[in-house]
């Protein structure tokens, strides 16, 4: 236990390699690129753009109004 026997020689290195099955890779790339596609495709209802104009002309004549 000195001040500089901790950092004395290479450390070991242990790794089990794991299988890698490029199918199932590409597989999970497709995937998730399809899903983050068709979060981007869904429509607003048309209410909600009507309550959201509303929302818009009634903050306006507040506003104006003051």
């Amino acid at each position: 236990m000195g001040l500089f026997s901790s950092g004395r020689g290479p450390r070991g290195f242990d790794y089990t390699p794991r299988y890698y099955d490029p199918d199932a890779d590409e597989n999970k790339r497709l995937k998730r690129r399809m899903r983050a596609r068709g979060r981007g495709r869904e429509r607003r209802s048309s209410t909600s753009i009507v309550v959201t104009v509303g929302l818009l002309v009634l903050t306006l004549y507040l506003y104006l109004s003051l």
